[in-house]
């Protein structure tokens, strides 16, 4: 595959990875499932987590829900190869202008 192809599918991802969040997280907050049951899910807590761990209550928001290390962990990766790309990027301008 192509790598410029790789990239887009990645950054496409990414995207819609952070896009459904916001609008899971603040836009239109859907109930789950456990909301109407009062079974536990594997999402129970996690958009207290979110919110707890943005506002630096690190703590609370593993105690709300331990997944939150999965998305923390997810959304570095993300960040570091966005940032990387734009470093490279940019450093590439700047070769060409010299």
């Amino acid at each position: 595959m192509n790598n410029s192809v790789f990239r887009q599918v990645r950054y496409s991802l990414y995207f819609a990875f952070v896009l459904n969040g916001i609008i899971i997280q603040w836009i239109a907050p859907f109930q789950y499932k456990c909301n109407f049951t009062g079974e536990k899910c594997f999402a129970c807590g996690l958009r207290t987590a979110v919110d707890l761990f943005l506002h630096g209550r690190f703590s609370e928001a593993y105690q709300s829900n331990k997944l939150i290390v999965i998305l923390v962990v997810a959304a570095v990766i993300m960040a570091i190869d966005v940032g990387l790309y734009f470093h490279r990027s940019w450093k590439m301008v700047q070769c060409k202008t010299t």
